[in-house]
């Protein structure tokens, strides 16, 4: 039996307004229509999101370097020193691939980079027809940036994502590197010995040790996670 909200007579079945009051009728059994939702926000896949960084980064390297070879061969009347930016914006569109294309393989970015790193540091170092600094200093320069690099992605792989020891491993290999560097650039201006690689160390030592303590007696009780993602 059906009733009006309104005044409460009874009206028929399928009556859809009140005969007395001409209240409409209201039917608990009707089915409710869902309210409009907000469409669902779809998330970019990395692959695409990777793609059109690559895509953005061809065309401002292409647009810059075509801008300086046009200025250089309009002022000089051929390719003179628009070479060195040419082939330096050749080295980071090389860089910017091997991250797009190998982002979930770190290992060969690395690599990747090295290798175009020093080859863009030879091409430098050749360009006037002889090797002067590349052996002695380029070539162990970016040698000892990759083994930091390769030790940081080896401690984060096997660390199963230790925030503390990862921190640890950065800080070594940036003091380990300065150190490096330091003393090849030195032993090539012939004045072998350390100088401010010290003072790299003495900030990153310290905090090394901390992290180390952090990670080995009070990781297990503090959950470094939880309290950053708070």
């Amino acid at each position: 039996m059906t009733y009006c909200s309104r005044c409460g007579v009874e009206v028929e079945e399928r009556a859809e307004a009140c005969p007395l009051c001409e209240a409409p009728i209201q039917r608990l059994d009707e089915p409710r229509e869902d309210p409009a939702r907000y469409p669902d926000v779809v998330a970019t896949p990395d692959r695409q999101v990777r793609y059109l960084v690559w895509i953005l980064s061809t065309a401002a390297l292409s647009s810059l370097t075509l801008t300086l070879v046009t200025l250089d061969v309009v002022l000089n009347h051929r390719i003179t020193w628009s070479l060195y930016p040419l082939v330096g914006a050749g080295v980071i569109w090389l860089l910017i691939t091997l991250v797009v294309a190998l982002a979930r393989r770190p290992i060969f970015v690395i690599v990747g980079q090295a290798v175009a790193t020093g080859g863009f540091l030879f091409l430098i170092d050749i360009s006037d027809g002889h090797l002067h600094w590349f052996v002695p200093l380029a070539l162990p320069i970016v040698a000892v940036v990759t083994a930091a690099s390769l030790l940081v992605w080896l401690v984060a792989r096997l660390s199963r994502r230790a925030p503390a020891l990862i921190a640890a491993a950065v800080l070594f290999g940036c003091g380990a590197g300065s150190v490096a560097v330091d003393l090849l650039v030195s032993a090539y201006l012939g004045t072998p010995g350390m100088s401010w690689s010290f003072i790299v160390l003495g900030a990153t030592v310290p905090l090394i040790v901390f992290l180390l303590y952090f990670h080995i007696r009070l990781g297990r009780r503090i959950h470094l996670g939880r309290i950053l993602h708070r």
